[in-house]
């Protein structure tokens, strides 16, 4: 609701669908329509308001002749109507130095959209105020040097009693063009699950009864 209620008001919502484009969803244009009590019965709506996207629509040539409408919620990805859900609060986080805490960071996207979206973090160009992006992810393709510092990085690991400790990457001697990630998936910074083996969970048939199948 807050981007929706961003594109009703017509407040960033030029930024919005600036943010949209950069993330190569393939979205030109993006608005938002209050819906009368009748209409709703007719467009699929999100608390009673209709959130249409357009899309370029091309001819048996590959000429753009038009823009085609969709409603975003029932033609679009979960990961675009995510990105659609924080875009509002990407550009209010940007354009005023807020900070910003997502959990599940990397959740219904691709990879590439994670490192998008912390780049805008990482830019003078976009994030001029200096605005702060928290995020909670297992995206290990995240863990790059050439993304973040090590004393941006920070591990979880619960101990046998369920006690979570939190440390900084910071903690560990650490090459400058050390894998992060490779490293971290190898167990050198600790925080990974123990996956036990699955042949437990399988029960051999027994002799006489492979020979009766």
């Amino acid at each position: 609701m807050y981007t929706i209620n961003s594109l009703l008001q017509k407040q960033n919502d030029e930024a919005i669908i600036e943010l949209v484009k950069k993330l190569d969803l393939g979205i030109e244009g993006i608005y938002a329509k209050a819906l009368s009590q009748e209409e709703r019965y007719h467009f699929s709506s999100i608390n009673n308001n209709y959130i249409g996207v357009q899309h370029q629509k091309f001819d048996a040539n590959g000429n753009r002749v038009a823009l085609e409408d969709f409603a975003l919620n029932s033609a679009e990805s979960e990961g675009t109507q995510k990105i659609f859900a924080l875009a509002s609060i990407l550009v209010d986080t940007l354009q005023n130095g807020k900070t910003l805490v997502i959990d599940e960071f990397d959740a219904r996207w691709h990879p590439l959209m994670s490192r998008a979206i912390v780049g805008f973090f990482n830019s003078n160009e976009t994030n001029p105020k200096n605005a702060q992006l928290i995020l909670m992810t297992h995206d290990t393709n995240l863990l790059s040097n050439k993304i973040f510092r090590r004393d941006q990085v920070w591990f979880t690991e619960k101990d046998r009693y369920g006690a979570t400790s939190l440390y900084s990457l910071a903690e560990y001697k650490v090459r400058n063009d050390a894998s992060y990630g490779s490293d971290y998936i190898k167990g050198r910074y600790g925080a990974i699950p123990y996956i036990q083996g699955a042949e437990s969970l399988i029960t051999p048939l027994a002799p006489e009864a492979i020979e009766a199948c």
